[in-house]
């Protein structure tokens, strides 16, 4: 298995997903090497995106926050304890 091929669990959704843009680019633009090591590596980069497709989500939903309640305005009325005499 060549080093990237290694790599391929362990890079985001995002990354292999560039990843095989380019491979796939490659396949049709590249130098020689380039469309052989394209070719090679677009089968491994489907079966890891097959892979985490099948496997179960391991994202955890935050649970909701309990609703505010409403709060009533203070009226026009003094709000304020009253002072003390000395």
């Amino acid at each position: 298995m060549t080093p990237l091929a290694e790599k391929l669990p362990t890079m985001s959704d995002a990354d292999l997903k560039a990843l095989r843009a380019n491979a796939a680019r490659l396949t049709d633009t590249g130098s020689a090497v380039q469309m052989n090591s394209a070719a090679e590596i677009l089968p491994l980069i489907d079966a890891e995106f097959e892979r985490r497709a099948a496997a179960p989500s391991t994202t955890v939903k935050k649970p909701r926050a309990p609703a505010k309640k409403k709060v009533v305005p203070a009226s026009g009325h003094q709000t304020a304890l009253p002072s003390k005499a000395a």
